[in-house]
């Protein structure tokens, strides 16, 4: 029979507490008796009436009754229980001191004293109760957390192969419209794509990784813009950071850039502005994108589908740790956003 770690574990702090428990008697017979086989005897009695009451009511009594909701029930039947063990406790120590004095024992008053008796008892079972209630309750802290953290994996898993098609749409959509040109720069134009493509499906599946990777893949997306939008667009991207090696979670920035060009110069006719800031000051990570726009209303601010999940995604990551901003003023479009680094 092979037993896991856990299981020996458990079982030697079973062993280690009602060793425990067994000295604890012990130690109080010790007071009013002779260190002799009846001073072991009334422990062990001691002892085994504590391990049968503790287990009637962490297998039986809370278990069925208690966690069943049926507290009227728990309360009268522990009563019951504690009364009937107790009641057996004290007939077996006194069948022992009858023993003991028919072997020619000196009897201490003491060993029979059913105040302490009780209490003796009471206080080992309490004691045992109370550390597997807290046993159960932090396994089910824990189980809950769990539950927890797969859910809000599978929802931030979920919101990235959502934006994943939606900014594969969108460069498509680039390449579609040089083809449509016949321009030269479709091959230059694919291979980007393919580099987009390759970081998507390959290289995004953990939590989060290095910014100069998101970095390499909003510069890649920028070109495929800029050879779409040719001279429209005026475009400034500034990073400022102490290390590359900063980690935040994959397509989190892109989202932003594409609402940028979407709203801010595929709507115009004019000639429009981005600007693009990634600046790290004091452990926190700022991004701004601001964009040029027309005069009509954005269609799609954060309710678009790349800023509504980025939203979603910052709320499950951050939760209220982060800051993001949106400001709209009559010919521009800014969105702000802080998150902690660490």
């Amino acid at each position: 029979m092979n037993l896991s770690v856990k299981n020996i574990a458990r079982i030697s702090m079973h062993i280690i507490f009602w060793f425990c428990a067994w000295f604890f008697f012990f130690f109080y017979y010790k007071r009013y008796s002779e260190i002799n086989s009846y001073t072991f005897g009334a422990s062990f009695i001691n002892l085994i009436v504590a391990i049968t009451t503790v287990s009637t009511f962490n297998y039986h009594l809370i278990p069925n009754i208690l966690l069943k909701s049926k507290k009227r029930k728990f309360f009268a039947y522990a009563f019951v229980t504690i009364v009937m063990f107790f009641y057996i406790q004290l007939l077996l120590t006194l069948l022992l001191v009858v023993k003991q004095l028919s072997d020619g024992y000196r009897l201490f008053p003491e060993m029979l004293d059913i105040v302490m008796l009780f209490f003796n008892l009471f206080f080992v079972v309490s004691t045992a109760i109370a550390i597997k209630f807290y046993k159960r309750w932090n396994e089910k802290d824990f189980q809950e957390q769990k539950v927890q953290k797969e859910k809000v994996e599978a929802e931030l898993q979920m919101l990235k192969t959502q934006i994943n098609p939606h900014f594969l749409f969108n460069t498509l959509n680039s390449i579609y419209v040089l083809a449509m040109k016949q321009s030269e720069l479709t091959a230059n134009t694919v291979m980007k794509l393919s580099d987009i493509l390759d970081y998507i499906l390959y290289r995004i599946d953990t939590p989060k990784i290095a910014i100069s990777n998101e970095i390499n893949i909003i510069e890649n997306y920028i070109e495929l813009e800029k050879i779409r939008f040719s001279n429209r667009v005026d475009l400034n991207f500034n990073t400022d950071l102490k290390s590359q090696g900063i980690q935040i979670p994959p397509m989190l920035i892109i989202p932003f850039i594409e609402n940028a060009f979407k709203h801010g110069v595929a709507k115009s006719v004019e000639k429009s502005w981005i600007k693009i800031s990634i600046i790290e000051t004091d452990g926190v990570l700022n991004i701004l994108v601001a964009n040029s726009k027309t005069q009509s209303k954005v269609e799609d601010k954060i309710g678009g589908i790349g800023l509504m999940n980025v939203k979603k995604r910052l709320n499950l990551l951050y939760k209220e740790k982060y800051q993001l901003n949106i400001f709209e003023k009559q010919m521009q479009y800014t969105v702000s956003l802080s998150i902690p680094i660490n």
